[in-house]
């Protein structure tokens, strides 16, 4: 599995609050913040902190104040106090969903999963018999993370239950997809797990953690090819992962697959276009190998995908004929 860390933002939840959320790294909807003293320093939350911290001296009943502080202070990675702002909301009125929401957030980043549940549970119990298009994000925010702290708690069946939920208000999250592909995975239910993969990618068809999944998939039936190239996505997606630029470097050496490509052209199109576009996938930046692959699809009767090849390779030269001259007569000239 993908160990990327993946972040939601809150904002849904807390769009009543003016505050600008630093979103760093993050996994199924919640963020793990760390750096050194030095960097927190100098973190524009930190900057921020002292300024809101004068307005809560100058005004304690201040509620959105109190707020920017919390959420400054999560940003910064300072959860323990954020939640003591939060709780100081709470003292004014109990049920103000963004503090809830973000005492639940802040035990997420915690790991204290149970915590968090509660939180999410409550705010779902508050609002989702009276929900309104105006807190209809906060509910499915709520549903989302609710769901999030029972899958870290391995209560699979039930966290599917809350991403669906989620998804019934929102189809098109593709960080829920993903979450309830993962929770599927949990479930050995293989055919679930796809088709979860497959409609986040259909909303967010650069998703490193759901690309590179994707492609294990693939590898896994024996379509190299696809493979390569959804590792090439997440690859690009999440440069400081080594995971998907291993498992694309296993499928290499570049030079292997273009050589290959080339002498399978003549003999076998389909088998030189398997090769083609690994080494495609291999070496994105190789006008060599994506003319090739160009070529093989347009041979194959694939002039969509042949078009794009040949723009890719004028992305890099613009002044190759050859691609030029090819893009003409796949298209109409355009």
């Amino acid at each position: 599995m993908f160990d990327l860390k993946r972040v939601r933002p809150l904002d849904a939840i807390i769009a009543a609050v003016a505050v600008v959320v630093v979103l760093m790294g993050a996994y199924l909807g919640y963020a793990v913040w760390a750096s050194n003293r030095a960097e927190k320093a100098t973190s524009p939350a930190e900057r921020a902190i002292g300024s809101f911290v004068a307005k809560v001296r100058k005004n304690p009943n201040d509620i959105n104040a109190r707020m920017q502080l919390a959420q400054a202070y999560s940003v910064a990675g300072r959860e323990r106090e954020a939640i003591q702002q939060y709780r100081e909301v709470l003292k004014v009125d109990k049920e103000y969903v963004p503090a809830l929401s973000g005492i639940g957030f802040s035990s997420l980043k915690e790991k204290e999963y149970k915590t968090a549940e509660g939180y999410f549970r409550k705010i779902v119990d508050l609002i989702g018999g009276k929900v309104d298009s105006g807190r209809e994000a906060s509910l499915e925010s709520a549903y989302f993370y609710l769901g999030t702290a029972l899958f870290e708690q391995r209560d699979y069946e039930e966290a599917a239950a809350n991403f669906k939920e989620a998804l019934r208000l929102r189809k098109d999250g593709a960080d829920t997809h993903y979450a309830l592909a993962r929770t599927y995975f949990e479930l050995d239910s293989p055919q679930a797990y796809r088709e979860s993969l497959e409609n986040a990618l259909l909303f967010d068809p650069k998703m490193p953690e759901a690309n590179y999944d994707y492609g294990v998939i693939l590898l896994d039936e024996g379509d190299l090819a696809g493979a390569a190239e959804h590792f090439r996505t997440s690859a690009d997606a999440a440069p400081t992962i080594d995971k998907p630029r291993d498992a694309l470097n296993k499928l290499g050496p570049f030079a292997q697959r273009l050589t290959s490509a080339k002498s399978l052209q003549q003999a076998d199109e389909k088998k030189a276009l398997v090769q083609a576009r690994i080494a495609v996938a291999l070496d994105p930046q190789s006008v060599e190998a994506k003319l090739l692959m160009g070529t093989l699809y347009e041979k194959t009767g694939d002039k969509e995908k042949a078009a794009a090849a040949y723009r890719s390779v004028l992305s890099i030269d613009p002044t190759n004929k050859s691609a030029t001259d090819a893009l003409k007569r796949v298209t109409d000239g355009s």
